[in-house]
């Protein structure tokens, strides 16, 4: 019988952990030791210190400690046997399968693997270059594809297989060994070949930034537009998303990702500064939720705005729908008119549209609502009825026995809101929020210049006295134009508050502009006469408003604005 292999000390004695953090950290020599930021959590000051002498670290901001497989374990969110084998190969130590039991020999392949995906890789990437040297590409300046974006996201050209082949002839890869990966095929005629010819290259990640597969689309009219590599052993679809690395920098399990149908998409949401990944197809699988789940509790999904983009989300809400927990949900937005993210980012004038779209965010439990009935047409009781057996009947679902009745429990609450709506349908149809629809309406039906200083003021006193609105729609806010000067300059001093201040409530950005001497100004545009408790306030603009609610209505109001601001500008 052979002895167990200590494979956990052969390869910490081959890893310093102070080589391996500094590839990724910023470490300061502090001492014998090293300081940096944490990487697990935001900070400003580095708390996380890398002890050299007893190859560990810890983190005194928030609490995280451990060695190297601690650390791989913590950043990829994978287990013990996971981090084992990376760190394995890293310290190119081979693991014996029969003590080990690793899988079909997969792990002491797959090194080999990486380096020819890494390797053709790099010739689609070459390829691109040398083209785009002399000539355009009209699906990459559609895009807004630039020469940063193809060097960040590794983006290539394919030509055809025989220049692929000869190309990792030379690389000594045998002919042999791409037939058994699936990298090329052999068709009915005994001739060899690969999927991609003529096709623009999109790199398939692992989560430790291995290329494992490719996506192409096409330049001319062969169908289909999109592909992806043939699977194998190192790659199955429903198991990896298109730039799954990004989520190796995800610090707080509350950040917002944007799950997206096509890799043009992630792209131009993270040009945007959003974080983003997409399925490899539309149909997602519940590998790939559960994946996402173990860096973020709530997802937002964002797919095209066409039927196959709203039938990818319907199953996307029946595949979750059991595996509902407290860390495990689901958001959705839908987009308009058969729209992707990429046309909206790409081809809108301001980033109004852009922030619009974000913001329109339903929850899990509002889409279901949403996919079972709409409330406009639940006008009578069989309607009403026949809405509760089917919402019921998907709710029945949920494997979690708490959120299941937590469930049933607000579906009972808005049916009989819906129910009282409609029995007191005269009576009561006219409540304090439809007042600021009424407004929104009346500003878009009358003549703009007789609304301009009054939807103006509406805006800047919604960013007075609704903190929390205002703070998440800052950058908005920011940009909407004011004709005004007087408002323009409150505005520009609110934003510039909130943004060096420590502003917790809204009467402490009242009292900061009051000490700052804007007491004459608040006074003259709003109804208030100490400059902290306001009239005439609408409903939106109310700290106590919901904040859906209140984030439709502002963009309404700023899309108002703009409109006018664009028709003024043409006219002059």
């Amino acid at each position: 019988m052979k002895n167990k292999i200590d494979y956990v000390q052969i390869i910490k004695d081959k890893i310093d952990i102070v080589d391996m953090l500094s590839r990724e950290l910023n470490l300061i020599k502090a001492g014998d030791n090293y300081k940096a930021l944490c990487p697990f959590h935001e900070e400003k000051t580095p708390s996380f210190t890398v002890n050299t002498k007893k190859q560990n670290y810890v983190c005194y901001g928030c609490g995280k400690n451990g060695d190297i497989f601690s650390y791989v374990m913590e950043k990829y969110k994978i287990n013990f046997k996971e981090a084992l084998e990376k760190l394995a190969k890293d310290a190119n130590v081979k693991l014996d399968a029969t003590l080990y039991n690793s899988s079909k020999g997969t792990y002491s392949n797959s090194k080999y693997y990486f380096k020819v995906m890494n390797d053709i890789a790099l010739y689609y990437n070459s390829n691109l270059k040398k083209f785009l040297a002399n000539n355009n590409i009209s699906f990459l300046e559609k895009k807004k594809i630039t020469d940063e974006k193809i060097e960040k996201y590794n983006l290539g050209l394919s030509d055809n297989s025989d220049k692929l082949e000869k190309f990792l002839a030379k690389m000594s890869v045998s002919l042999d060994y791409l037939i058994e990966n699936n990298i090329f095929k052999i068709n009915k005629f005994e001739k060899k070949f690969d999927l991609f010819t003529n096709r623009i290259m999109f790199p398939i990640k692992d989560r430790f930034e291995n290329t494992i597969a490719f996506g192409g689309r096409t330049l001319s009219k062969e169908k289909p537009k999109y592909i992806n590599s043939w699977e194998n052993r190192f790659f199955k679809k429903r198991m990896t998303l298109y730039n799954l690395p990004s989520l190796n920098r995800i610090k707080k399990r509350s950040e917002e990702v944007y799950i997206v149908e096509g890799y043009t998409d992630v792209i131009a949401m993270e040009s945007k500064g959003m974080k983003a990944i997409a399925p490899l197809g539309t149909s997602l699988s519940i590998d790939q939720f559960k994946l996402i789940w173990k860096f973020v509790n709530e997802p937002t999904l964002l797919m095209d705005g066409d039927e196959a983009g709203i039938n990818a989300s319907s199953r996307a809400l029946d595949l979750v729908l059991p595996e509902l927990q407290g860390e495990n949900s689901l958001n959705f937005i839908f987009l308009k008119d058969g729209k992707d993210p990429d046309d909206i980012i790409n081809n809108s004038n301001s980033d109004n549209s852009f922030f619009n779209l974000i913001n329109n965010k339903h929850s899990f439990i509002e889409t279901l609502i949403i996919f079972c009935g709409a409330e406009k047409q639940l006008n009578s009781p069989e309607r009403i009825i026949n809405f509760k057996n089917k919402i019921f009947e998907k709710i029945k679902f949920i494997n979690d026995r708490d959120i299941r009745e937590l469930y049933r429990s607000f579906i009972l609450n808005r049916i009989k809101s819906i129910s009282k709506k409609q029995i007191n349908h005269f009576g009561n149809s006219f409540n304090s929020s439809r007042k600021d629809f009424y407004f929104t309406n009346l500003a878009k039906n009358k003549k703009a210049e007789n609304f301009i200083i009054r939807r103006e003021r509406s805006i800047v006193s919604a960013m007075l006295n609704n903190l929390k609105l205002l703070k998440q729609n800052d950058e908005i806010l920011a940009k909407v134009q004011l004709s005004n000067p007087e408002l323009e300059e409150l505005r520009n001093k609110i934003i510039d508050i909130i943004t060096t201040e420590k502003i917790l409530r809204s009467d402490d950005l009242k009292y900061s502009l009051l000490d700052k001497g804007y007491e004459i100004m608040l006074k003259k545009h709003f109804q208030t006469k100490d400059c902290i408790k306001f009239d005439l306030v609408e409903e939106y603009a109310k700290e106590s408003s919901d904040i859906k609610y209140a984030t439709e209505t502002l963009l309404n109001m700023i899309e108002i604005q703009d409109k006018w601001y664009q028709n003024k500008n043409k006219s002059l």
